[in-house]
């Protein structure tokens, strides 16, 4: 059903635990779908466009899960910087007329983005099977009231033919704190790379990740099934995993105090700060949220500081000022009054 109140974005996926949690961060997998009997998204009219969006509304109507819709060519347009930050999204809406977001907010409906239908998951933790399973099933929901274009000798049909097939694309966020740390990471990085394991950065173009996160994601793999591809990138983060926790069993072993100090600094900094970077607050909730994971603090959980890293970047700090109606300085004076604020609810 389709709810008539506005979203909470108080809410959020990363506020829930998840597997492997303590290194991956999230998982996200985005299905495209079109439409059989129609043009392609570009190609379509606008009498037709609309019939369509009836259609796919009314199926969303009757589903079973409650959702928002963000009518764009209103307000709820602000809404969508947020989304992005929180990996809804793959950009800021260009000719997107309306979104979908689940009531949990880990998965939002989007028409006529690219195809006719993309659908977007996203978890907390390593679930890339689960996201899949979930997203299926309600694929499967659109696909008894408006069917799927889908050939036998190309699988699920795309404008681009080199596209077609499974049209499922996944990543993870991964943080990975001690391999930096440690070193350069990148011998671990580049051997996912050579499996077919696209390496993207965290909201930074530099050498290094903001966070020490990184996105592994998968593109377009023509002839490839839904299963292998999930299956790809499930093996190649577990790979990682291993990795960065050996790591972390390094720091432990070689420079426990010195990581231990690192941790307290980033907490005393945080908790006392009058203004804040992004990259700078990045940094020192990375630093923060090694330390919860070698239980070096418990002044946080490790929910918590994962939120954190999504909820104090711009368009988040953004959106709550203009929710509020109230300017209290700058984005750097927002973000060090948000992170004050929510540690010493922990302290």
């Amino acid at each position: 059903m389709i709810n008539a109140h506005k979203l909470d974005l108080g809410r959020g996926w990363f506020r829930a635990s998840g597997a492997d949690g303590d290194v991956v961060i999230s998982s996200r997998m985005r299905l495209g779908r079109n439409f059989d009997g129609h043009v392609f998204t570009d190609l379509l009219n606008d009498s037709d466009r609309e019939a369509l969006a009836g259609r796919l509304r009314a199926v969303v109507q009757g589903h079973n899960d409650t959702f928002s819709r963000l009518q764009l060519a209103h307000n709820d347009r602000e809404i969508l910087p947020v989304l992005l930050e929180r990996g809804l999204l793959n950009s800021g809406g260009g000719s997107i007329d309306e979104v979908f977001v689940r009531a949990d907010q880990g998965c939002v409906i989007i028409p006529f983005d690219r195809e006719h239908l993309t659908l977007v998951g996203v978890r907390s933790g390593l679930d890339l099977r689960g996201i899949h399973d979930d997203l299926s099933r309600m694929a499967d929901r659109v696909d008894r009231d408006l069917p799927f274009a889908v050939s036998l000798h190309w699988g699920y049909v795309a404008a681009d033919p080199m596209q077609s097939g499974a049209l499922l694309q996944a990543s993870v966020l991964l943080h990975l704190p001690a391999l930096v740390e440690l070193g350069d990471p990148n011998a671990a990085l580049q051997a996912a790379e050579r499996r077919g394991i696209r390496l993207g950065r965290f909201h930074s173009a530099q050498a290094n990740s903001l966070a020490n996160v990184y996105q592994l994601k998968t593109g377009a793999v023509a002839g490839a099934s839904e299963e292998q591809i999930t299956v790809q990138l499930e093996e190649t983060v577990r790979g990682l995993v291993h990795y960065e926790r050996e790591a972390r069993l390094q720091l432990l072993q070689s420079r426990r105090q010195d990581t231990a100090e690192s941790v307290e600094r980033a907490i005393g900094l945080l908790r006392y700060t009058p203004a804040i970077a992004a990259d700078e607050a990045m940094a020192l909730l990375s630093w923060i949220r090694l330390g919860v994971a070698l239980e070096l603090t418990e002044e946080i959980s490790m929910e918590e500081v994962t939120a954190l890293l999504f909820v104090s970047q711009r368009c988040h700090l953004m959106h709550a000022v203009s929710a509020c109606g109230t300017h209290t300085g700058d984005e750097d004076d927002r973000r060090a009054q948000l992170l004050r604020q929510r540690l010493a609810a922990t302290s």
